[in-house]
């Protein structure tokens, strides 16, 4: 499965088993594999009773021998046992592999999705809830496949026993093997599934309103809403309640069908296997089947029955992957076809009416009309939630807009477009900076950059001093998202890697918050001089002297 096409599919239970097939069957193979290793190691430990139930079988005894149907219940415990660990053992690499799948494909739906929409992605419910999904999701080949696969094999196994024994009974065998593994689970599926589809989604709402509710303390002791939010959480009590006392009776009458589907197949072979003695009027086994194959036949039968009731409730977790799928695909996101329309060089950028605004709120910036022609200098003043660095962030083209843009007098979108954003370079008032090396956070600018460049653009933001004393230069290893570092650090590394780029247009969001008098001179006079752009444009509350220089547009 490619990045592409995870992108542009939808998730579902059969694209999944599709994506690694082997990683299926290996684990039944391995199982069986498992198994006879597992009888002959476990044999030869109780030798006693395998050797004196073997003897006896391939014997010629006339009395009942209580050994061979011991034999039988321990060759079957081990089947189970070894069939367990083989199958727990190799399920493990191909379940990690399949939360890879599932993790990369819930990255590239985040990376197809808007950027102005991003934000609903990063929170902490959203997050939680993924790893919830997945968590469900993954469960399913254990749960529902592999269970489906050993009951399958064995009624196969029971039935090549009970060839041997009498074929009349294959008949009983192949109709409890339906009812079994397709019929029960099927009705069960039926009465309940929808149940544990609701049964998700308001455990999900449950946990949401306690969440809300620990956020929301304050605000309910203020207002006396008490009585209003716990009668709502006792509503949602009692419906989840419901809900579990209807999937429990559904998986309680599939166990007592699965029973009676048991007892229907032991009373069906009891009386293919005997007659009545008209002499006596006893009920005696017909001619050529033995006692002690009879009892082995039938314990073999309640260890199937052992097998086969875990698909009873195999819907539950059935439901569950299935919605765990469903809420992942409510992030699918297919690829915004982007401009065709080439860029070969910005003289000139004319925004009419241009206005940049966040969603779901709809707060941004007042409409503008914007001219800018290349070599020119601008600076965005205003007071404090005028709406500056949601303007930049439009221009930018990571935030959402309304009014017209135009480039060299040719109308173009800009919003989310790679064409236009590779023209410029963006430093918001956040940047970002990666758990590397400073010159592996160097290199996002310019991966081709020498040392010698490395050392010049620090020397351009104030940063060559602090960089040369650190033990290891350029090889030191930064902090997640740069915590030892201070915020001027921060943003000054992240505009050197804008500066390594070399873009025409330069876009910069309070770049001189929190630094001295002598620091912005050396950045004014790198911006001036070695890294001076084509365009520029400015938002800042701290004078500067490209801020002098620049022509002035107050919001």
């Amino acid at each position: 499965m490619t990045s592409h096409a995870k992108k542009t599919a939808k998730l579902s239970l059969k694209r999944l088993l599709l994506a690694n097939p082997w990683g299926f069957i290996i684990p039944v193979i391995t199982g069986i594999a498992a198994t006879l290793a597992g009888v002959a190691l476990l044999g030869v430990s109780g030798w006693f009773i395998s050797a004196a139930g073997l003897a006896t079988a391939m014997g010629v005894a006339l009395v009942f021998n209580y050994l061979t149907p011991g034999a039988i219940v321990r060759g079957l415990a081990i089947l189970r046992t070894a069939g367990r660990y083989g199958e727990q053992v190799t399920s493990h690499n191909h379940l990690l592999g399949l939360l890879r799948i599932l993790r990369l494909w819930v990255w590239d739906q985040r990376v197809a999705n808007d950027a102005a929409n991003l934000h609903q992605q990063s929170r902490g419910d959203l997050l939680q809830r993924l790893v919830s999904d997945l968590d469900q999701i993954i469960r399913w080949p254990l749960v529902v496949f592999l269970p489906w696969i050993y009951a399958l094999l064995s009624y196969v196994a029971v039935s090549i026993f009970a060839y041997f024994i009498s074929p009349t009974l294959l008949m009983p065998l192949g109709v409890a093997a339906l009812l079994h593994i397709v019929l029960v689970p099927y009705l069960c599926g039926r009465f309940a599934s929808h149940e544990v589809h609701v049964g998700q989604i308001l455990g999900v709402h449950r946990r949401s309103r306690f969440v809300s509710f620990f956020s929301a303390l304050i605000t309910l002791t203020i207002r006396g809403r008490w009585e209003d939010y716990s009668q709502r959480l006792g509503q949602l009590d009692e419906r989840q309640r419901k809900t579990e006392i209807r999937i429990q009776q559904a998986v309680s009458l599939g166990r007592l069908l699965s029973y009676c589907v048991t007892i229907f197949l032991l009373a069906c072979s009891f009386y293919l296997l005997a007659q009545a003695d008209d002499t006596t009027g006893r009920w005696a086994l017909i001619a050529g089947v033995q006692g002690t194959w009879v009892v082995g036949f039938v314990l073999s039968i309640l260890a199937v029955n052992e097998l086969v009731l875990p698909l009873v409730q195999s819907f539950v977790a059935q439901g569950q992957s299935q919605v765990g799928l469903r809420r992942l695909n409510q992030l699918h996101q297919d690829e915004q076809a982007a401009s065709e329309q080439p860029i070969n060089r910005i003289e000139q950028l004319t925004f009419k009416q241009w206005r940049g605004y966040h969603a779901p709120s709809g707060m941004g910036s007042p409409a503008t009309d914007i001219k800018i022609k290349q070599g020119e200098f601008v600076w965005i003043r205003g007071a404090s939630g005028s709406g500056k660095s949601t303007l930049l962030a439009s221009i930018a083209g990571d935030c959402l807009s309304s009014g017209d843009a135009f480039i060299n007098d040719e109308q173009y979108p800009i919003y989310n477009n790679p064409r236009y954003q590779a023209k410029l370079s963006y430093l918001p008032q956040a940047p970002y900076i990666f758990q590397q090396s400073i010159a592996a956070n160097l290199h996002l600018g310019n991966p081709n950059a020498s040392d010698e460049e490395l050392w010049a653009v620090l020397e351009a933001v104030a940063l060559g001093d602090w960089a040369r004393s650190l033990p290891n230069g350029l090889e030191t290893l930064l902090s997640p998202q740069g915590r030892n570092l201070s915020g001027g650090q921060r943003k000054r590394l992240a505009l050197a890697r804008l500066l390594l780029r070399r873009s025409p247009v330069l876009l910069l969001d309070e770049p001189f918050d929190g630094l001295d008098k002598a620091t912005i001179e050396t950045i004014c006079h790198s911006l001036e001089n070695d890294y001076k752009p084509d365009i520029l444009i400015l938002v800042s509350h701290v004078g500067s002297r490209i801020g002098d220089s620049s022509r002035v547009i107050e919001l």
